[in-house]
């Protein structure tokens, strides 16, 4: 699709308008941004949000509240571009930009969605620790469903099992609500009166802004949206799945650090996962509450890998222009499903063998702060095209404050990881 042809389909588009917003426009836009945004809750932004739990109390709840905003404002371009275009994040990248700079935002991607594959995998072991599920039984299992989800030759099935299996990470809320967090604490977590001097402290919110806005989500959400056939008449439902999954995701995120922070203030034993876990999750990692951890734990790790390969192989094939589609059996897309199926196989074997998984993450998710800043760049790029996306593309006012929340990220970035190697402290 050329541009001219780009801005015809993005006025055409235009001129039609958008749906009525009601419940069963919701529901039938359900899928792209409520499994991305559920995936993002994966085992890096758990283990980060018990790190911060455990070490600050509750003081990570105002940035997890500052963070809606702007994960809504990202993900809300990737649905418009994939509803209006019909092409995913790097096909259309391609089309715009040539291939070399659509293989810089993809190559950025995959990089660090290898310390992300390790991760989840890592996240998966320590779930099924807790309940005394050996760790190669656990990445043979997860390997296993993994394998299974995509393998329906058809996107709405495998639809169906993301939003099922999302559902076991609201065991998440049940913990934090079985441990009766103190309700001054979390008001006081809200507070702008937060350690902004303690630079564990500002690592641990770089780092949470890495958890939370993954390259691998811009990817995702396009490529599904395209895939689920929704257009930009859907797209005011769709906003509103944006908007209802980016606050579920950080409530999700608050549920673990209030869970955390309640732990460490009642002093109790270490549970099973003793070493493991970050201390305020170690605290309940026995009984329900562990049972609840396990759980939220191995469904996670098990989603966001899940969604995490099928971005990663989405990109590659819209990239080298192979058949990649949900839609298509194995025999029409073979290349797109063996990306799929192999590229986790070296992160869960890698898994079996980590040590001091909190550390590595929280370290991973810093740079992954930095790494966000190239395929951001280009989607506000292609978000304010008006030869792309016509008269929906980004005016003056929303561009600048995608180029600022952009810049800003990557300043973030640079800062701790430039001071993780202490040269700048």
């Amino acid at each position: 699709m050329t541009g001219a042809s780009l801005a015809r389909s993005a006025a055409r588009w235009g001129a039609v308008g958008m749906r009525r917003l009601d419940l069963r426009g919701l529901a039938r836009v359900l899928g792209p941004a409520w499994v991305v945004m559920l995936a993002d809750v994966d085992a890096p932004s758990v283990l980060t949000a018990a790190k911060a739990g455990t070490e600050f109390g509750t003081a990570l709840l105002l940035p997890l509240v500052l963070l809606i905003p702007i994960l809504y404002l990202v993900q809300e371009m990737t649905a418009r571009l994939g509803a209006v275009t019909g092409r995913g994040h790097a096909e259309l990248l391609r089309e715009r930009y040539g291939f070399g700079w659509a293989a810089v935002a993809v190559v950025s991607m995959a990089g660090i969605d290898l310390l992300a594959y390790v991760a989840e995998f890592a996240g998966i072991v320590l779930g099924a620790s807790i309940v005394g599920i050996p760790a190669p039984a656990a990445v043979a299992g997860a390997l296993l469903f993994h394998s299974a989800m995509v393998l329906t030759g058809s996107y709405r099935r495998f639809e169906r099992l993301a939003l099922a299996l999302s559902v076991a990470l609201f065991t998440f809320v049940v913990l934090a609500l079985t441990v009766h967090p103190d309700p001054a604490a979390m008001l006081a977590g809200l507070s702008p009166a937060q350690p902004l001097g303690d630079q564990r402290y500002l690592d641990l919110v770089v780092a949470t802004v890495g958890a939370v806005i993954m390259p691998w989500m811009l990817f995702y959400q396009q490529a599904a949206t395209v895939d689920k056939g929704l257009r930009a008449p859907d797209l005011r439902a769709a906003r509103a799945e944006t908007l209802v999954g980016a606050v579920a995701s950080e409530l999700l995120m608050a549920a673990v650090v209030v869970a955390a922070a309640a732990a460490m203030a009642s002093a109790g034993p270490a549970g099973a996962a003793a070493g493991a876990l970050p201390a305020g999750l170690e605290r309940l990692a026995s009984g329900a509450p562990g049972l609840l951890i396990a759980v939220g734990m191995v469904g996670a790790g098990l989603l966001a890998a899940v969604v995490i390969s099928l971005s990663s192989a989405w990109a590659w094939a819209e990239l080298f222009r192979w058949p990649h589609s949900l839609n298509l059996g194995v025999r029409q897309a073979p290349l797109f499903y063996l990306l799929y199926l192999l590229e986790v196989v070296p992160a869960a074997l890698v898994a079996l063998l980590a040590r001091d998984l909190v550390t590595v993450v929280i370290d991973a998710m810093i740079l992954n702060v930095v790494v966000l800043a190239i395929p951001l760049a280009f989607l506000v790029r292609l978000a304010g095209d008006r030869a792309v996306l016509g008269p929906l593309a980004n005016g003056p006012l929303r561009t600048a404050i995608a180029w600022t929340v952009t810049l800003g990220l990557l300043a973030m970035g640079l800062w701790s990881a430039l001071g993780a190697f202490g040269l700048l402290r």
